[in-house]
């Protein structure tokens, strides 16, 4: 399968970020990488992502701060946002939805190609 469909991995876990571009590169998918949210949100301006994988919790501002960001930007808030973070259980998914968030992954017990999945899943 070959997909036009563009994916944002904002995570500063590089490693990571590089499990997630190589399993959706497989899949077919075109991906780009930020370490930050302030880069992050620099190459959602640039690149209009079809999807964005976010981490949460990250040094500087957070994947809130870019969550708020983009939802203040009417052109970036309709590009659904998968969120993956250590913390899953600690996030309440309800107050996310506003904000784009489609899936929420739990790093601790998720299986890498479930970012494949999600994706699929928020491009439909």
């Amino acid at each position: 399968m070959t997909s036009h469909a563009s994916i944002l991995i904002i995570d500063d876990d590089q490693w990571l970020a590089q499990q997630y571009r190589a399993l959706l590169e497989k899949a077919g998918y075109q991906t780009h990488t930020a370490s930050h949210a302030l880069e992050g949100m620099d190459m959602v301006d640039k690149l209009h992502p079809s999807a964005i994988i976010l981490d949460v919790f990250m040094p500087g501002p957070n994947g809130i701060v870019l969550l708020h960001e983009l939802r203040s930007h009417s052109d970036l808030a309709q590009i659904p946002i998968i969120v993956c973070t250590n913390s899953a259980s600690d996030i309440p998914h309800g107050n996310l939805t506003k904000y784009g968030v489609r899936v929420i992954l739990d790093k601790t017990t998720m299986h890498p190609t479930d970012v494949v999945t999600a994706v699929r899943r928020v491009l439909l």
